[in-house]
């Protein structure tokens, strides 16, 4: 037989720390208090915006017309407002390149902005700015004297960096670049501002180029003006295309460049 026993746990007995508690809600209650009073705050301070002041050098843009679309975007009080959104905003703008937005106590907002500069146009309508970014596509204004870059969409920083290249080459022999132009094969021709085309094709163009500068410029800088173009796409040698006019003077400024 097995003997069998039957026994109760003593129960515990449940402690309450009522000073733990009132602890508790002590914090609780000055935590929520905290809570208020900047909430409170926060909605005092973001108050709407009122002012608005510009500033910067305009000459394409107005402060009319940046006010404007900051009144279109003002998505939030003084406080709360995004600046960073509403700068890009700004950005989109045509012709402005940089914005800075910075609160103005009490409830304004001072924006500075930089607008673009134009170095070179891209194609019959666009422009480039001074980084060789197409800022805008299609200009109703294109600037006097600047160089005339062109090239497929995308090409613009490749055309921008042979331009720089080309030019810091040929200006110390007197010579500017006023026009690059890179066709869809991927061929160059380029225009001096002695009016002369050279045409460069599509391989080893920085060294024809160069090539240029040693061999042809003694040659066609006597009188620019009668060449129309110098082909350069030659493995070792060139062509010059001379504007009509007699032959007998063509080949006497040989005969003499070779004397």
């Amino acid at each position: 037989m097995h003997n069998r026993r039957n026994r109760k746990l003593p129960q515990q007995e449940a402690l309450i720390d009522w000073v733990a508690i009132r602890r508790f809600a002590l914090a609780g209650g000055t935590l929520l208090a905290i809570t208020a009073s900047v909430i409170f705050v926060f909605l005092l301070l973001d108050r709407p915006v009122a002012t608005i002041q510009v500033d910067g050098p305009f000459a394409r843009v107005n402060a009319s017309q940046i006010e404007a679309e900051v009144l279109a975007n003002l998505h939030g009080g003084f406080i709360s407002l995004d600046l960073d959104s509403l700068s890009a905003t700004i950005r989109r703008l045509p012709w402005v390149d940089r914005v800075r937005i910075r609160r103005q106590w009490p409830n304004g907002l001072h924006i500075t902005l930089l607008e673009q500069r134009p170095a070179a146009r891209w194609g019959e309508s666009g422009l480039l700015n001074v980084r060789g970014e197409l800022f805008i596509a299609d200009s109703r204004h294109v600037p006097a004297g600047l160089p005339f870059l062109a090239g497929p969409p995308g090409t613009e920083a490749e055309v921008v960096d042979r331009f720089l290249a080309a030019r810091s080459y040929l200006l110390p022999h007197g010579l500017d670049v006023v026009g690059l132009v890179r066709d869809p094969r991927g061929a160059w021709d380029m225009t001096l501002s002695n009016g002369v085309v050279i045409r460069l094709g599509r391989h080893r163009v920085d060294q024809r180029i160069r090539r240029y500068g040693d061999l042809v410029l003694e040659i066609v800088g006597a009188d620019p003006g009668s060449v129309e173009y110098v082909d350069m796409r030659y493995s070792n040698g060139f062509a010059i295309g001379w504007r009509k006019q007699d032959e007998a003077a063509v080949a006497a400024r040989l005969t003499a460049h070779s004397g």
